[in-house]
């Protein structure tokens, strides 16, 4: 019985307070380029606040809304980083693209078609399997008049027999 409680505690405390060296080597290859590519960080961080919400209010856990709106988000911001990326990275420019009506009207354009195909797609794969199962149902039926008019009444499972 004493193992028992032991055994309980042992991975509730495994977990708290320890950084892995995973955590730790992502942090140190990550903060210097995200210092050195602030300002696409502040351009990503704006354009990209549809995949943020569609994050928040993503409850299951595969969460591909999340998926499906931060791709198509990521295609519309990505021209805007681009053209920052080219035409070189300063905080003012991030931020005339940032607040350019037709730079968020693509990027925040391409999630609403994230959320239009997340939504859709599902009323329509479920019309798709109703339209085929029926034609498999009709093609089984035909089938089966087939069968009952080869073998007789018999087949189908219903004899003259039993009616008396």
């Amino acid at each position: 019985m004493a193992s028992q409680p032991e055994q309980q505690s042992a991975p509730e405390a495994k977990g708290k307070g320890k950084l892995s060296g995973r955590t730790i080597g992502a942090a140190v290859l990550l903060l210097p380029a995200i210092a050195v590519l602030m300002p696409s960080c502040v351009l990503l961080g704006i354009g990209m606040a549809p995949t943020i919400v569609a994050y928040i209010v993503d409850r299951t856990r595969e969460k591909y809304l999340s998926i499906t709106v931060g791709l198509l988000n990521f295609c519309g911001v990505l021209p805007a980083l681009v053209r920052l990326w080219s035409e070189g990275q300063s905080y003012s420019f991030a931020l005339r693209i940032a607040v350019d009506p037709f730079t968020m009207i693509v990027a925040y354009g391409a999630a609403a078609v994230g959320w239009v195909i997340y939504l859709a797609l599902p009323l329509i794969l479920a019309h798709y399997y109703a339209m085929t199962t029926e034609s498999r149902l009709q093609t089984l039926r035909g089938r089966q008049d087939g069968l009952v008019q080869s073998w007789g009444e018999e087949i189908a499972g219903e004899s003259p027999a039993d009616d008396d």
